[in-house]
């Protein structure tokens, strides 16, 4: 792939312009920006905007379209409908979902999943080896932990045992499409079902005929072409204290956010994201952003967050030597620190 701003090979597919501001981390998604591209009549495509609460978050549509709203309407209840098929099988909150259900059956014994969860599942293993565990998603009592923490209950959070086992303990046949535990696990998919959702939207948007599109899921963006007349999307960026500081351009890509900007506890004057630390089962206590581009919204979740538990120097490293991932990293009170090609902003 190459990167139209520095020539770059290894780099993920983007387009990027203006100079690089110091301190930046993913905020908010803008709607203009560029210079003219081409003519489009505005009779033909208009731009249309949908949001609502999923996923304990808010899901947001913005894609371009020619027709009646009632059209557009249409196909986002379609995406929101998808959302919630979806949640069934990911959500750990839910007993009920494909996730909870799997978590109850017999060890060491394969069993068939959803395509959907095997996707997920394939990629999170693969990234979970790359990164030698930093990313694991069977650290769902850990999880349970800290959100019993942050809900004031510290007796539940000391009945919760820690996991034993961790992601070498999850078997995968991709001929079959089974999984197999070989330890009682509870999987945490929240760092990567979010991403795979957002694809699974824009998917929807483009076998709708949808060509610039842009699906925004809490801190997971994936975007297509760019809006009649620009050059791309303009994604705002933040720095951790939530300052709202440059922009960026881009088209065709995905980008995820990780930090403690939002999700964190303070437990006698210290602080804890909802980042769990495979090495120490506990959550993050640095203060720090990273903001990943890469081809799928699956994939930049996911490598989010492993670079996000990693040190900083240890998560550079592994960025730059990733085919198809950028990274910016952003401390708090320091200068930021990118991969060789993060795009410039302005």
């Amino acid at each position: 792939m190459t990167n139209p701003a520095h020539g770059n090979e290894r780099s993920v597919r983007l387009r990027a312009r203006g100079a690089w501001f110091p301190m930046l981390a993913v905020f908010w998604l803008a709607l203009a920006g560029g210079r003219a591209e081409e003519a489009v009549d505005p009779a033909t495509l208009q731009r249309h905007r949908f949001s609502a609460p999923h996923l304990g978050t808010a899901v947001h549509l913005v894609f371009y379209a020619p027709g009646e709203r009632e059209e557009a309407a249409k196909l986002a209840r379609a995406a929101f409908a998808k959302v919630k098929e979806l949640d069934a099988v990911f959500s750990d909150y839910r007993e009920d979902s494909e996730v909870r259900k799997f978590e109850r059956k017999a060890l060491n014994t394969p069993h068939p999943v959803s395509r959907d969860l095997f996707v997920v599942m394939a990629c999170a293993q693969k990234i979970a080896a790359r990164t030698d565990g930093a990313f694991d998603p069977t650290l769902g009592k850990d999880t349970k932990r800290w959100r019993a923490k942050r809900d004031r209950s510290a007796e539940t959070a000391r009945e919760i045992p820690k996991s034993s086992g961790n992601y070498r303990h999850l078997k995968l046949d991709h001929n079959k499409q089974t999984v197999l535990f070989e330890k009682p696990l509870q999987l945490d998919l929240g760092g990567i079902a979010k991403g795979y959702i957002a694809d699974e939207l824009m998917a929807l948007m483009t076998k709708n005929g949808i060509e610039r599109a842009a699906i925004v899921i809490g801190g997971e963006t994936v975007l297509s072409g760019p809006p009649p007349g620009k050059k791309g999307w303009r994604i705002g960026l933040e720095n951790p204290e939530q300052i709202r500081i440059g922009t960026i351009e881009l088209e065709n890509i995905a980008l995820s956010t990780s930090g403690d900007s939002y999700q964190f506890i303070e437990t006698e004057g210290k602080r804890e994201a909802h980042l769990i630390d495979p090495a120490t089962r506990k959550g993050k206590s640095n203060r720090l952003n990273v903001v990943t581009l890469a081809p799928t919204a699956m994939q930049a979740d996911a490598w989010a967050t492993a670079l996000r538990i990693l040190p900083t120097d240890r998560a550079l490293k592994l960025a730059n030597r990733e085919r198809d991932l950028e990274a910016l990293f952003i401390p708090l009170g320091k200068e930021p620190i990118r991969t060789e090609h993060f795009p410039e902003s302005q």
